[in-house]
């Protein structure tokens, strides 16, 4: 009789099929079939870098994220079908809606009453659930939330009479490359944990939901970045502070490491890969080029954090936009002085 990997005997090779006739990989992005870009998030680490946003931007934004939330899962599900007719169609609608959770790892969604079972942040999927039961019902709804235990979230909507238009996409569409692969274990966990798919769109609608707010930043923390707004900032910021609050291994001693530790690390999450680089004339500074990063603010601060846990020194934060490229420099900053 042969014997059974283990390991292996927890995958789910079902949803790892589904995954990966949906997703693919190019350029160290994460593409589902209609050219959309997606992060693939710890569940821990979502709920970890929200509450660093949250203290940076100096506001309560659980609306904002569920808006921005419902709007990007209202632009994605154009074309998706969840809307049938003829026999059974009540059941069909509610297998196709657990379909499409099931597939990104969002949880248990319920269409009547309104609720969802899940661990993952209950803004987010609040608005996402939102944004499916608006398309269902072809009604436009003001929604509240209510956690009734640590995993079940029941909503609560009002109809308005606020038309139901298409959400306009904030970034335009990549080509697909090669079915994306992950060993995937039952509830989609990767070696144990919890991970989820979230389209990167949602955060650059959160980016701009941020525009007229002032973020709580020190003038030495926000002269160390482009300016781009405190939208981008605090976005970003949050990112580097949950990397270096991380136990993940990320090894760059040289420029080489650097790009390789980057395809490895950041590619596998859709945070994009460095096409090139090289070392600056300063102690650890590097410039990193990339054929494209969707949402620049997520990019930047991973790697802000990267460097900080390489160097142990503060960073400053440079970024080019030329020829359909973005350029990324990472560098002291304070000035070293020579020994």
């Amino acid at each position: 009789m042969p014997l059974i990997d283990e390991e292996n005997s927890h995958l789910d090779t079902e949803l790892m099929g589904d995954v990966a006739g949906v997703f693919s990989r190019n350029d160290g992005l994460i593409i589902d079939d209609d050219g959309n870009q997606w992060y693939l998030w710890r569940v821990d680490g979502l709920e970890s870098w929200w509450r660093f946003f949250e203290e940076i931007i100096d506001a309560p934004m659980g609306r904002k994220l569920a808006n921005a939330a419902c709007d990007e899962e209202e632009n994605l599900l154009q074309n998706k079908e969840l809307i049938f007719t003829g026999l059974f169609r009540k059941k069909k609608t509610k297998a196709a809606l657990e379909a499409r959770w099931k597939l990104h790892g969002w949880g248990l969604p319920n269409i009547s009453p309104p609720s969802f079972d899940s661990s993952g942040l209950t803004p987010l999927l609040a608005g996402i659930l939102q944004a499916g039961l608006e398309r269902i019902n072809s009604s436009r709804y003001r929604m509240l939330w209510e956690e009734k235990s640590r995993l079940t979230t029941v909503l609560t909507l009002e109809t308005t009479s606020i038309p139901l238009t298409e959400a306009n996409p904030v970034l335009p569409l990549h080509p697909k490359g090669d079915p994306l692969l992950i060993e995937l274990e039952t509830g989609w966990r990767i070696d144990g944990l919890g991970h989820f798919m979230l389209p990167i769109g949602l955060f650059k609608r959160l980016e701009l939901s941020c525009s007229g707010l002032i973020a709580d930043i020190t003038e030495d923390e926000r002269n160390s970045w482009p300016d781009f707004g405190d939208g981008f900032l605090s976005l970003a910021i949050a990112c580097k502070r949950l990397f270096i609050a991380g136990e993940e291994l990320f090894l760059a001693a040289d420029i080489d490491g650097w790009i390789d530790s980057c395809k490895s690390f950041f590619g596998f999450r859709g945070l994009s890969s460095p096409i090139s680089g090289k070392s600056l004339n300063s102690p650890g500074g590097i410039e990193l080029k990339f054929k494209r990063v969707p949402c620049l603010a997520m990019t930047v601060g991973y790697l802000a954090g990267a460097w900080v846990r390489c160097e142990g020194r503060p960073v400053k934060v440079s970024v080019n936009r030329s020829d359909n490229f973005d350029v990324i420099r990472l560098e002291s900053r304070h000035e070293i002085s020579a020994m």
